[in-house]
């Protein structure tokens, strides 16, 4: 009996303390919540139900905002490059007529969205 005390003592000065514990709960509460890497299945999805209406996937032709065609080259139509934090972005901030889908849809929405956006 005197050996198990033993190990009961070694994990007592060992083991994190309740402080520590709280750290590690934080950490890994932050990494959960923070979104994965986009996913273009979902994404379409997605943009199907928010943007489609005013934005064509498969051609750049302005319907209420641009065609967005050929966003995997690089370029949005106006111009702008066509990246992550770019389109990130555009999404958070809706610029012209474009409404703002920053409280709208999730961050891993906005995360899919782009992940499609970029295939286009």
């Amino acid at each position: 009996m005197k050996h198990l005390w033993g190990r009961f003592q070694t994990c007592r000065v060992r083991c994190p303390g309740p402080a520590r514990w709280g750290l590690l709960i934080a950490a890994a509460g932050a990494i959960w919540a923070t979104p994965d890497q986009g996913s273009p299945v979902r994404g379409k999805a997605v943009f199907e139900t928010n943007c489609a209406d005013c934005h064509d996937p498969e051609s750049r032709e302005e319907r209420v905002g641009p065609g967005l065609k050929g966003a995997k080259e690089g370029k949005l139509p106006d111009g702008r490059p066509a990246t992550h934090d770019k389109l990130l972005d555009i999404i958070n901030t809706g610029p012209a007529e474009m409404p703002s889908f920053k409280d709208r849809i999730s961050e891993q929405e906005k995360e899919d969205v782009v992940a499609y956006v970029l295939t286009l």
